[in-house]
C-alpha cells in the first residue's frame, strides 16, 4: 500500500470514527453531565507509551541521526499530555438554567441560557461554539458524552443546531 493510500485510508477511518463515536455519545448518562469518553485518556496513555518505546530504542542502540526520533517523540509527548489533560480535566453540567463547563485551558465557565448570543457548528473540528453576552465562549466537542442535552436546550430556545 502506498503512503498516499494509507494516509487517505487513515483520514477516512478517523472521520468515520469521530462521526460514529459522536453519534453514540450524544445521549450520555442522561443526567446532564458532560465528560469525555475514556478513549481520550487511553489515547494519551498510548502516546506516552510510544514516547517511552522511542526513548528505549534511542538509548539502547547506536543511530546515525536522532533528529527524526526526537521530533516524533516530542510530537507524541505533546499529543499525549494534551489528550490526558483534556480527557481527565474537562467536565460540565447542563440544566434548564444554564451550563457549567470546566476545561484545563479555559478554566471554569458558568453561563445562563438567557445570556446565550450565538451558536455555530464547526464541522471541520466537530464542535459547537457557544458565545455568551459576557464574551465567554464555550466550545463543546461532539466527543463529549452528553452533548445531546446541550443540543436539546439549544433547540428549545430556538437555535438551529
Amino acid at each position: 500500500m502506498s503512503v498516499l493510500a494509507a494516509g487517505l485510508f487513515g483520514a477516512f477511518a478517523a472521520w468515520f470514527a469521530v462521526r460514529w463515536i459522536g453519534a453514540r455519545l450524544r445521549i450520555g448518562a442522561g443526567d446532564g453531565s458532560l465528560v469525555f469518553a475514556p478513549f481520550l485518556e487511553r489515547l494519551g496513555i498510548l502516546q506516552l507509551l510510544g514516547v517511552a518505546v522511542l526513548a528505549w530504542v534511542a538509548l539502547s542502540r547506536e543511530h546515525d541521526s536522532y533528529t527524526g526520533m526526537v521530533a516524533l517523540a516530542l510530537l507524541l509527548a505533546i499529543g499525549g499530555i494534551y489528550c490526558l489533560c483534556e480527557g481527565i480535566m474537562t467536565r460540565g453540567k447542563v440544566d434548564d438554567g444554564g451550563i457549567i463547563f470546566i476545561t484545563p485551558w479555559g478554566g471554569r465557565r458558568n453561563e445562563a441560557w438567557h445570556d446565550l448570543r450565538s451558536v455555530h457548528y464547526r464541522s471541520y473540528c466537530g464542535m459547537y461554539v457557544l458565545t455568551f453576552r459576557s464574551g465567554s465562549v464555550i466550545r463543546l466537542s461532539v466527543l463529549l458524552s452528553g452533548h445531546g442535552a446541550v443540543l436539546q436546550h439549544l433547540r428549545a430556545r430556538g437555535h438551529r443546531v
